[in-house]
Parts: structure tokens; sequence; C-alpha cells
């Protein structure tokens, strides 16, 4: 562990660690400038700045863990984490979300229910597809049951292309995955934290734009490099399934190359990750959507939560909505990289909240 305390170098070590985790070079950049009042000293593991420990001058201890810190139940964050249960709950509650089911691996369904899945693949392949078209409809949106950033989340147009969908997931050792009505209205990502939302913004999935010369996959590259310079976190996968098979739907390939002009989305999914866009509207969000937001985070006991927010409207009260997710460790990196109004409103976020992190 490195010690650091207020206002003193940071140490070389640390310095030649330009690629730590966006949280922690947050906190360091906060706390060696002295904005941090409330916190005495923080132990740093030194080689990939992952985890540490802040001990505040009140002598209360939080220790974080990448971008998961101290803020909410470990309960209500495991729930935030399992989309089926999540949905459970806020349909318990009240709110609307996406008419959907959750679909157990024969393996695992032997392991919970102690008794053999009748069939093979294909007849599981068969029950899942009759669900669908009796409960749900296509077209409709899979997603594995406990992971986020939009890992795996597909959108299946027809009854073909589910064996395809969910033979990846099968090889990813997936147990459980969720099949959910498609909502056609805007994704909205609304982080609360306690009683405030701090930030909203529209997520528009990853698109590129013809210049009648080059190839998409080449598209896809410069974007990537702009990623880089702009210091988004991550690199979305040019190579990703999901891509190849909205290209095929089309009748295209990476090779394809599209007229001056022309715009085309490749995902169908507009989580950041996966090479989605921001639109700010913090500024825009009628109060009744913030109001209704940190509602919903309290009634689920989250006190720092990103509500995933499908929406007519967000600029009018009462509009048609679906909640999609919650997540319990909002990612913000991407968000702070569009620009700097929005890295100053993450800046200022995580100021308070390592601030005040000796509060409970």
């Amino acid at each position: 562990m490195v010690k650091l305390r207020p206002y003193e170098p940071v140490p070389a070590a640390i310095q030649q660690k330009p690629r730590f985790p966006f949280v922690t070079r947050v906190l360091l950049e906060l706390f060696t400038a002295g904005e941090l009042p409330n916190v005495r000293e923080i132990d740093l593991e030194p080689d990939y700045g992952y985890v540490g420990r802040i001990v505040y001058h009140s002598g209360a201890v939080v220790l974080f863990r990448g971008a998961r810190l101290h803020l909410n139940s470990l309960g209500a964050s495991e729930i935030a984490l399992d989309k089926g249960y999540t949905k459970y709950f806020l349909r318990q509650l009240g709110y609307h979300t996406p008419q959907g089911r959750v679909f157990l691996f024969p393996d695992y369904f032997q392991q919970i229910e102690k008794q053999a899945f009748q069939g093979d693949f294909q007849t599981f392949i068969d029950e899942v597809g009759a669900a669908i078209e009796q409960e749900i409809g296509f077209p409709c949106y899979l997603k594995p049951i406990s992971k986020g950033q939009g890992e795996g989340v597909n959108r299946c147009a027809r009854r073909e292309d589910l064996a395809e969908i969910v033979g990846e997931y099968q090889s990813a050792d997936y147990q459980l995955f969720l099949v959910e009505q498609a909502v056609n209205w805007p994704d909205y990502r609304v982080v609360v934290y306690k009683d405030e939302v701090v930030a909203c913004y529209r997520r528009v999935p990853l698109t590129v734009q013809g210049d009648g010369v080059s190839p998409i996959r080449a598209l896809l590259q410069r974007k990537q490099a702009e990623w880089l310079q702009l210091g988004r976190a991550r690199r979305f996968d040019i190579e990703d399934s999901r891509i190849i098979r909205r290209l095929q739907r089309d009748q295209m390939s990476l090779e394809t190359i599209l007229p001056v002009g022309q715009l085309y989305q490749l995902h169908d999914v507009s989580n950041l990750c996966a090479g989605g866009e921001v639109e700010d509207y913090t500024e825009r969000l009628h109060p009744y959507w913030r109001a209704f937001c940190v509602r919903l985070v309290a009634d689920m006991g989250l006190r720092f939560c990103g509500v995933d927010l499908a929406c007519a409207d967000v600029e009018r009260a009462e509009t048609d909505y679906s909640i999609l997710e919650l997540n319990a460790v909002p990612g913000l990196s991407n968000y702070a990289a569009s620009g700097e109004r929005q890295a100053r409103i993450v800046r200022s976020l995580y100021q308070r909240i390592f601030n005040e992190g000796d509060q409970g």
C-alpha cells in the first residue's frame, strides 16, 4: 500500500500509473489538491489502484474497490444487479417495467429444482421461443441476469435468431437470462445521489456516418481513436457479434461503404461501453421525473444509483415510461469525458461522496 496525505506530492510509483480506474484518479486529484478536508489519509494499492482504504478525521474508515464505494447496502446492491429481482420489486412497488420473463438454462434448472430437464438444447430453444411468442412477442431483448455495461444484451428481431443468441449465452456459462418486450422510447440514464438527481443524459446507440470512401470497419476505427482522445474509459469491440448480426440483418458487412452523409446505427443497445453517445439532459429533465427517480431509488433501498429510464418525453410530466434497469455502481467516466461541464458535474459529485464518507 502507498499512504497518501493531503497537499503532499503524489509518489512517483503512483504518477507512473496513468491508467488507474477513473474513480481512483478522481479521488487522488481531489485529495492531493486539499479538496477533501474530512479525509485524513488514503492507503492505496499501488500496482493497479483498484482498491483503497480511506481514513477520516472522525476515525471512520471506508474501503473501496473500483467504482464500488460504501454508499449502498450489500443486499440492495445485489438486488439491483439482478435484473429479474429488480423487475419483481419495481412491479411490486407499482413502477412500469417492460413485460418480461426469466429463463434458467437446463443445467442450472437441474441444480435448483433437483430434477433433470426433459429434453435437449433445441427443446429448450423451442420452449423459450414459444413462450416469447405467447407472452412477450418479437422483437424482444435478451439480457444476462447479472451482467452490467450492456454485456450480452441482444435485440432478437425474430425467432430464427434465438438459437444463436442463447447459444452464445450457453458458451459464456450464463445461468439465467431475462427476455423483455422491446420498448421504443428514448433511453436515459438518471444518476441519483441521496435525495438529488445529479445528472441525466440520453444514451444514443453507436452510429457512424458514411463518407463514400471508407468501409464501416474504418469508420469504427476512426470513432475509437476519437474515444481515446476524449479520454473515454473503454473501447468497444468492432467484431462484436451483435454488430455483425445487425449488419447481416440489413445485408451489409464491416466492409460495406456507406454513401456520403448516410447515418447507420450499428448497435441495438445504447450503453456507453458499447459505443453509445451522450446527449446531456441534466438541465432539461422535468421536475416530475427528478422527484420520480429520487423516490424510486429510495424505494429500492439505494442511496447512489443510475436509473435507466425509457421515456416518451422527459421534458414533460407524466408521459409514458418504463424502467429498464437499475445500476447500483453507476460508471460515470464516459459521461465525464463528453464535455467540460459534464466533467465538473462528476468531479463535484465525487467530492461530495468522499467528503461525506464518514457520515454512514
